[in-house]
């Protein structure tokens, strides 16, 4: 066990939170929620910035106490505290959709019988201009690759702003002609 009653002598009477997760070695956010909950008595001006004053002694009763007893000081679920047991934490990862992994990719020409049509079926759904993003989420190539189809003049675009629009036909007739050389 720690004594922590060097701190007293080392910080003035009241610290504020930025000095207060330091000394704890917390982070930000846990610091905030210890303050917001009544976990560390603290005194809230209200304010935007500098809003917390906290007793250097409370925070080395703090620092006892969690010595002491861990698990009482262990946050929500729902704040992933690396600090918990394993069978008690419940953050899961939630897929990100825009990822690579999750990105939809098209047959060759060897695994369907009539290509064209099941390329003009992926892309039915679609405006005759589609996005970088949504040419990424039927083929599964990148933007930059998409974008270097554009810029070599493989398939018909628009640039507006900085994004670029390419014509559906365009594209479903590159893709095609591709798989075709690709096959032969």
């Amino acid at each position: 066990m720690s004594d922590y009653s060097f701190l007293i002598n080392r910080y003035p009477e009241f610290v504020t939170k930025d000095q207060f997760y330091r000394i704890c070695h917390i982070s930000k956010k846990t610091a905030l929620y210890y303050l917001e909950n009544g976990v560390i008595p603290c005194i809230d001006s209200g304010k935007k910035t500098r809003r917390y004053k906290i007793a250097i002694k409370d925070i080395v009763l703090f620092l006892e106490d969690r010595d002491k007893n861990p698990e009482k000081y262990y946050l929500p679920n729902h704040f992933n505290n690396p600090f918990l047991p394993s069978e008690i934490r419940q953050y899961k990862a939630k897929p990100r959709y825009d990822s690579y992994k999750y990105v939809y990719k098209l047959k060759s020409i060897k695994e369907v019988k009539d290509y064209q049509k099941y390329i003009e079926q992926q892309f039915a759904d679609y405006p005759d201009m589609m996005t970088s993003l949504q040419i990424q989420q039927i083929t599964g190539h990148s933007k930059s690759t998409i974008v270097s189809w554009c810029k070599s003049g493989k398939v018909r675009y628009i640039k507006h702003h900085n994004a670029y629009l390419l014509q559906k036909k365009s594209v479903i007739t590159y893709l095609f002609n591709r798989e075709l050389e690709n096959n032969n």
